[in-house]
């Protein structure tokens, strides 16, 4: 099975990736770098790979080479999302930060056209029973287990390598900021300044509207 993963930049989606290549025996991309597709691959084992919303390449262009079986999209508070994303020195990369969450509003619009599923970040990171059960309704069942990341750098990328040799010489490979022990919760309520706001209701107004809505449903 082939899994595509697409998602912000520091929306979490890295770690997330991380604890589904924890699955025994997969194939992992956890962070194409921003300023590559996914690629085309051969190797018929398990493969899960995470793409990043950019105006270099549409969401599109990495069904088309990745071939996917499913795909989910990782949606985390576009508040928290902005707030840690503006600090990145990789903001603008592959397109400007502003174009960048335009882009992940229409993909949120469309969901339901585009995504097999869609997980967000705090439910993830909280070990909500919905993301276990989406996953495993997608065929790749996701435990508490694999929020401890028991592969390392070095087994994730001799799998790749032995899986697709080819990818040495023509992508690089990057880990993102998924670099501890495992999945944590520590980054989930960013300070936030109320121009953010301002912003994405012009940037993200359906996304932002859909976050609203949880943290109202939240309190009831």
């Amino acid at each position: 099975m082939r899994l595509l993963i697409h998602g912000m930049q520091s929306s979490g989606a890295t770690a997330f990736t991380r604890a589904l290549a924890e699955r025994p025996g997969c194939v992992a991309l956890a962070d194409i770098p921003n300023n590559f597709a996914a690629p085309r691959v051969t190797t018929t084992a398990d493969f899960v790979a995470k793409a990043v919303v950019t105006t270099a390449y549409p969401l599109a262009t990495h069904v088309e080479r990745f071939r996917p079986d499913k795909v989910v999209l990782f949606l985390r508070d576009p508040r928290d999302n902005h707030a840690s994303l503006a600090k990145a020195n990789y903001r603008h990369h592959s397109g400007l930060m502003d174009e960048k969450f335009l882009i992940l509003d229409q993909l949120f619009a469309a969901r339901r056209q585009l995504f097999d599923a869609v997980i967000h970040y705090e439910d993830f990171v909280a070990r909500d029973p919905s993301v276990f059960k989406a996953l495993t309704d997608l065929g790749w069942p996701l435990d508490e287990t694999h929020y401890t990341f028991r592969r390392d750098y070095n087994d994730l990328l001799r799998a790749l390598w032995e899986a697709e040799p080819a990818l040495r010489e023509t992508m690089d490979v990057v880990f993102g900021h998924a670099r501890g022990p495992g999945v944590t919760d520590r980054w989930r309520d960013k300070p936030r300044e109320p121009e953010t706001d301002a912003r994405l209701e012009i940037l993200c107004p359906r996304l932002l509207r859909h976050y609203q809505g949880r943290a109202v449903a939240d309190i009831r």
